[in-house]
C-alpha cells in the first residue's frame, strides 16, 4: 500500500520515431507495389491489342483497302482480312493477296503473304500437314483447307505460285525466323 510501483504501473515509452519509419517503409512498399502492378498490366494490355486487332484497327484497315476475304488458322490464333493490295505499308498491318484470282475459293492457287509478326504469320511454323486453315469471303461462305506441303524457299523460287489443274489451292507465305528464306505453306480446299 504505499506509494510503490507496481509492475502494471510502469510507463511504457513508445517510440514514435520507430512507428514514423515502419509507416513510410509500408507506404513506400506499397508505391513500389503499384508501380510494377501498373506496368503489368499496361504491358499486358499491350499484348493483347497487338495480338488480337480491335475492331477500330479492323474497320481503318479495311477503309484504306479493298478486303477481299478472311483468313482464320485457329491452331495459331489467326484471323486476318484478306486484303487486295501489294503496298508495303498493307503488309505491316495484316496479310495481302500477292497471287491468284480475286474471288476466293476459286480453282487455281490463291497466294497469302504476312509477315512473320505476332498477331500475323508468326506461329506459322507450328502448322502441320493435314492442320486445318479457313477461308471466308466477303458473303460470309467459310471453306476448309488441309496443308498438304510445307516448305522452306528462296525468295526468288517462284514455283510456289503454279496452280495444279483442276485443284483449289492457297499458298501462305511468310519469313523465316532469321533467315532470308520464306515458309511457305501449302493447302488444298478440303472436299
Amino acid at each position: 500500500m504505499g506509494s510503490g510501483k507496481h509492475s502494471s504501473d510502469e510507463e511504457v515509452e513508445f517510440d514514435f520515431d520507430y512507428v514514423k519509419n515502419l509507416m513510410l517503409i509500408v507506404v513506400i512498399l506499397a508505391v513500389i507495389i503499384g508501380v510494377i502492378f501498373g506496368v503489368y498490366t499496361l504491358v499486358h494490355k499491350m499484348k493483347e491489342t497487338k495480338a488480337e486487332p480491335t475492331s477500330a484497327e479492323e474497320e481503318v484497315i479495311q477503309n484504306e483497302y479493298e478486303v477481299l476475304g478472311k483468313i482464320v488458322i485457329d491452331k495459331i490464333g489467326v484471323e486476318q482480312p484478306i486484303l487486295e493490295t501489294v503496298e508495303e505499308e498493307a503488309l505491316e498491318k495484316g496479310v495481302i493477296k500477292l497471287y491468284g484470282e480475286d474471288d476466293l475459293n476459286q480453282e487455281g492457287n490463291f497466294c497469302i503473304a504476312g509477315h512473320n509478326y505476332e498477331n500475323i504469320f508468326k506461329k506459322l511454323d507450328e502448322m502441320e500437314i493435314g492442320d486445318e486453315i479457313k477461308i471466308i469471303d466477303t458473303d460470309q461462305n467459310s471453306t476448309q483447307y488441309k496443308i498438304t506441303e510445307i516448305s522452306s524457299v528462296e525468295p526468288t523460287d517462284l514455283n510456289l505460285l503454279r496452280k495444279e489443274e483442276g485443284k483449289t489451292q492457297i499458298t501462305l507465305i511468310t519469313c523465316e525466323n532469321y533467315s532470308a528464306k520464306r515458309l511457305i505453306v501449302k493447302a488444298e480446299m478440303d472436299k
